[in-house]
């Protein structure tokens, strides 16, 4: 195997190699769901979230409080949410 230019002067270049080679044979689960899980829905239920509060305080609230409250409750949501989710997560394992 070709090593690239920026490993020929390295003297761990053939270690290097081997480990990344392990690394690319090894076998296990996808993470993809725990990735998204832990990345793209907390961010998509704040979203929503913000979403909803500032459509339901639109004119209930003063204007200059609307966007404070809106981003407390949706941080109160997210977090309950997610912890839903965790616990029902350990639940399976």
């Amino acid at each position: 195997m070709e090593q690239p230019e920026t490993c020929k002067d390295c003297s761990e270049a053939h270690g290097c190699a081997k480990a990344y080679e392990q690394l690319g044979k090894a076998e296990g689960p996808s993470v993809t769901l725990k990735a998204v899980v832990a990345f793209l829905l907390p961010i998509a239920v704040f979203a929503g979230a913000f979403a909803a509060c500032g459509a339901f305080l639109n004119g209930g609230v003063a204007p200059r409080y609307e966007t404070p409250l809106a981003c407390v409750v949706a941080l109160a949501v997210t977090t309950g949410v997610m912890l839903v989710v965790s616990a029902a997560i350990k639940r399976l394992h």
